[in-house]
């Protein structure tokens, strides 16, 4: 007698989840908001938003780099350091355009957009230290 195994090997909402850079999204939000001419701490429902997509995306990277390979560690590490400048790009322009009230969605850096800021950095240090200690944990060297 035999038993017949079957590995699915990809598909599913696991792949879309751990194939999407969902730290990108963190950047995206405030940057539409700014395209609608939505301020973010006027109409504070839109902030709340954003805090609690910042919190999931958070939870996805750090799941998403549990267990890895070097591929999926490369472009991790990829998207976390565009989202980094991405983000860094966007917060300079709102400190410029911020200093001209005549722009087209004009607004004032807030709570809300340093908290998108703080969860880039973390995302792009946890992250790739997540994926690390995984690595060494596979290859049973301690971590």
């Amino acid at each position: 007698m035999s038993a017949q195994i079957t590995v699915n090997n990809g598909g599913g909402i696991g792949s879309f989840l751990s194939r999407f850079p969902w730290v990108l999204l963190v950047v995206l939000y405030p940057a539409v908001l700014y395209q609608l001419e939505v301020d973010m701490a006027a109409q504070i429902h839109f902030g709340f938003v954003y805090i609690g997509l910042g919190v999931f995306v958070l939870f996805i990277e750090f799941f998403k780099s549990g267990d890895i390979n070097a591929g999926s560690f490369f472009f991790d590490l990829l998207w976390s350091v565009a989202a980094v400048m991405l983000g860094t790009a966007l917060l300079t322009w709102f400190v410029f355009e911020g200093s001209n009230s005549n722009g087209p969605g004009w607004q004032q850096l807030n709570y809300f957009h340093w908290f998108g800021c703080a969860i880039v950095l973390g995302d792009a240090i946890i992250s790739p230290f997540n994926a690390f200690r995984t690595a060494l944990r596979n290859l049973g060297l301690g971590g």
